[in-house]
């Protein structure tokens, strides 16, 4: 008799955590989100130092939360002939535009992805 009120106290107990209190908060603004792609050549990208302008990206200031923050993504295509593509992970971000290091995965085009 004990096992059994052991048993639906535990699942009791998870049901209710996963109907009332185990969530992620809503966002909201993930309901209007939309997405942007820029592709630059390896041309492109070297002539301006790296820098892409993406000028719908909105960056956040120190300690105002990451609310108003968009989502950024960037991938190299390499020298290959395949479609496949590889995230690139030296990415900074700045008002308005993304810096990539051609260095980190050359390649013949790179594409910033932005969810905004």
């Amino acid at each position: 008799m004990k096992k059994g009120y052991f048993v639906a106290a535990v699942a009791g107990a998870f049901l209710l955590g996963y109907f009332i209190g185990c969530s992620d908060e809503y966002a909201p603004a993930a309901e209007g989100a939309q997405r942007y792609v820029y592709e630059v050549s390896e041309a492109n990208l070297s002539g301006a130092g790296g820098d892409v302008n993406v000028p719908v990206m909105h960056v956040g200031q120190l300690g105002s939360g990451g609310a108003n923050m968009a989502q950024v993504t960037a991938y190299g295509s390499g020298y290959g002939n395949t479609d496949r593509w590889r995230m690139l992970v030296k990415v900074e971000l700045a008002e308005g535009t993304v810096h990539l290091d051609p260095n980190e995965y050359p390649s013949y085009y790179y594409r910033v992805v932005v969810v905004w």
